[in-house]
């Protein structure tokens, strides 16, 4: 009776990442997928009606191009820095207070930049609203990616990023219909619609159980994991991961193995972000000028692109664990760096549809490789500072490039802007070819993620 007992205590803990590789898919796991879709879908909504409000507030207002860029980029710097300060707030908070402080946030300065009288106004609400904007996406990344077992982790990932560019076709048909009969400010005051989601968050949705066993809070993360699945008995005994144990310092991300991965991912974010940002915020703006197409062909083009952006994301998410989270970096960006140099050239506006649906296709697929990648290659503890920090270098890009686009246009430099695009996304491809680690199909644990 004693050699048993002895063999009973013997039996050895079961931690987190444990349980998390056994768990079936429930209910609970769809309703996180689905509301960290609809975040993306409204984070991507108010980002994108900036640059579809842009030819109406350059006449209204009577901007110049660089100005424009000015206003265009005010929210992306807001973006830039919001990035920098969620990740320290949700690895010591939570990842579900991240996640609704910021669609709250975001979803009320938008009404509020519906009320700009000028360009001022305008700015400071975008800079503000880019505060919440920013933090929104590497949050919901890290929460997502700290639910399921590596077998289904890369789809769930994947499944935000897919309703980005619905976010991008819904500001396209809301332009449509709403700015020629009630101006551009009714952009924004759409843009409150996602504040029922941050109660939606907060009532229904779970702690990350990494998160909690992380803090040492594992009787929480016990019962978030029978929520999710877990057999009772299991998480009776639960323990701390291994690399949650003891506290893990910030400064992990200087050395390695984590420094090189960090270098891999705010790079590969800089320069696939430069491109992909200065072409979807200046498109209506591009179309309109450059080409000279009315507001309604314009605003319809859009809407065209943004179908093939939900293609591409769509291709993303059948392709990721079929084929690895590296070439959607190859396929995205390198064709669409060959796709940047042909549209470049194109005069004939059926041509232009064509090349600009093509290179928005591209682009989306590599764009969910760069939501996949931070959230599979730090541990938990610093998990949400690496993703948000990730993500800032990104924001910064993307803050940069309507300004130097906004240039090349004040200077009839068309061209340069494509060339730019090119040569940034065939450099993210190299990051991705001599730093890349794949990670498709492995448990976090297994790349030292737990």
């Amino acid at each position: 009776m004693s050699t048993i007992g002895q063999e009973i205590r013997n039996v050895p803990k079961s931690t987190v990442s444990d349980i998390i590789e056994k768990l079936p898919l429930t209910k609970t796991h769809y309703m996180l997928a689905i509301a960290a879709a609809l975040g993306y879908m409204f984070d991507a909504f108010d980002t994108y009606i900036v640059g579809f409000a842009m030819p109406s507030i350059v006449k209204e207002w009577k901007l110049t191009p660089v100005f424009n860029g000015m206003l265009a980029s005010a929210g992306m710097w807001g973006m830039f820095i919001g990035a920098m300060i969620w990740g320290p707030i949700i690895d010591k908070f939570g990842r579900k207070v991240g996640f609704a402080g910021t669609v709250l946030g975001f979803s009320l300065v938008s009404g509020l930049t519906a009320l700009s009288s000028g360009t001022t106004q305008f700015i400071a609400y975008r800079f503000i609203s880019g505060l919440f904007l920013g933090g929104m996406l590497p949050v919901v990344s890290a929460l997502v990616s700290e639910y399921v077992a590596a077998r289904h982790r890369g789809r769930f990932v994947a499944v935000p990023p897919v309703f980005w560019p619905v976010g991008l076709f819904a500001a396209a048909i809301a332009s449509f219909t709403l700015v020629p009969v009630y101006g551009w400010r009714a952009l924004f005051v759409v843009g409150v619609v996602p504040a029922f989601l941050a109660f939606f968050v907060i009532r229904t949705l779970p702690e990350s159980p990494r998160w909690l066993a992380s803090k040492g809070r594992t009787k929480e993360a016990a019962a978030v994991l029978i929520r999710l699945g877990a057999d009772p008995s299991e998480v009776g005994e639960l323990q701390a991961d291994d690399l949650t144990k003891k506290k893990v310092p910030l400064s992990v991300l200087l050395h390695a193995p984590y420094l090189k991965r960090f270098i891999l991912t705010t790079s590969v974010l800089f320069f696939g972000f430069f491109g992909y940002y200065g072409f979807v915020l200046w498109l209506p703006s591009i179309l309109a000028v450059v080409f000279k197409l009315s507001l309604v062909k314009t605003f319809t083009y859009t809407i065209m692109v943004g179908v093939f952006a939900i293609l591409g994301k769509v291709t993303a998410f059948f392709t990721i664990d079929k084929f690895g989270r590296k070439q959607l970096f190859y396929f995205g960006y390198g064709l669409a760096g060959v796709a940047s140099l042909v549209f470049g050239i194109l005069k004939d506006p059926t041509h232009l549809l064509i090349g600009a649906c093509s290179l928005s296709y591209l682009l989306e697929m590599a764009a969910a490789g760069c939501v996949v990648l931070p959230t599979e290659l730090f541990p938990s503890e610093v998990r949400g500072t690496a993703n948000s920090w990730t993500s800032a270098s990104g924001k910064l890009a993307s803050a940069l490039s309507p300004l130097v686009f906004g240039f090349f246009m004040s200077r009839h430099m068309y061209y340069g802007i494509f060339v730019t695009m090119a040569v940034f996304f065939w450099v993210a491809c190299v990051m991705v070819l001599t730093l890349g680690v794949e990670t498709r199909g492995r448990a976090l644990s297994d790349v030292g993620a737990s």
